[in-house]
């Protein structure tokens, strides 16, 4: 087993609102001293996410990024921690919370990884299927001693409610927008609103989706339905770093095991 620490970098083009873009993500490998920065080559995604981004210079930035760990990373006299490293940066360019995984595969944890958080920065057939998706969260929850269920929730009319995660009070459902034709998602976000409203004595509905659809008349109209009975509305990488730091001591750790 292998330690892989990891954090991600995001770009926040506001100060008034949480809108961000994953741009990058760095890695390290305390046991053997190593460690890179891995940045986005989706320029094109980068540009309509916000058009008065001057590429130039964020391809320089990432870049120097780049640099800069391979540069700490081979002087071995300094050395490099990845701790120390993101604390520097803040404002419109920030790193989440640094995540901790013991693997057996260290270098395919890490391409996993890539496809999680930078998932459009590959093409379709590199991408992870849904379940990869699923087990890889399962991942980050067990590595953080995080007990969850997957299984159904019975509804007030005895229905099945199939939330992604139940995590202690907390049910979780995962929203993929990128991609999509938002009209057609109304009617599920519905759905998912009336779920939470019903349940709102048994659970604390938390509602991650993948990323801000700015451009999309739909998005405002989804938001706002899933927010009506929520506890919480969150981007991805805040809704894992959420969950990955609740506590559920008094709830049992799925079965199954699910391995990356």
């Amino acid at each position: 087993m292998s330690i892989v620490k990891f954090s991600v970098l995001s770009y926040y083009p506001s100060f008034i609102t949480n809108e961000n873009i994953n741009i990058g993500i760095l890695f390290e490998l305390p046991e053997v001293k190593d460690a890179f920065f891995y940045y986005t080559q989706k320029w094109d995604r980068i540009a309509s996410f916000d058009d008065e981004l001057n590429l130039n210079f964020i391809k320089d930035y990432l870049r120097g990024i780049s640099n800069e760990v391979s540069t700490n990373i081979t002087n071995y006299q300094k050395g490099f921690a990845i701790e120390e490293y993101i604390k520097f940066f803040v404002n419109e360019y920030k790193f989440s919370k640094i995540q901790l995984v013991d693997v057996d595969k260290p270098y395919d944890f890490i391409e996993q990884t890539k496809k999680v958080y930078l998932r459009f920065d590959f093409d379709k057939s590199e991408r992870l299927t849904k379940t990869q998706e699923y087990n890889y969260i399962s991942k980050l929850l067990r590595v953080n001693n995080i007990a969850y269920k997957r299984d159904k929730i019975h509804g007030n009319y005895n229905e099945k409610i199939k939330f992604d995660y139940t995590i202690g009070d907390y049910a979780v459902k995962l929203f993929t927008f990128e991609g999509k034709n938002l009209s057609y998602l109304i009617s599920v976000a519905k759905l998912w609103a009336y779920n939470a409203w019903e349940l709102k004595d048994k659970y604390k509905t938390i509602f991650i989706y993948d990323k801000e659809m700015k451009d999309s008349e739909y998005f405002d109209i989804i938001i706002n339905i899933l927010n009506e009975n929520a506890y919480k509305i969150m981007l991805f990488n805040e809704g894992i770093d959420f969950l990955t730091s609740l506590k559920n001591s008094n709830n049992y750790m799925q079965n199954e095991r699910l391995l990356l």
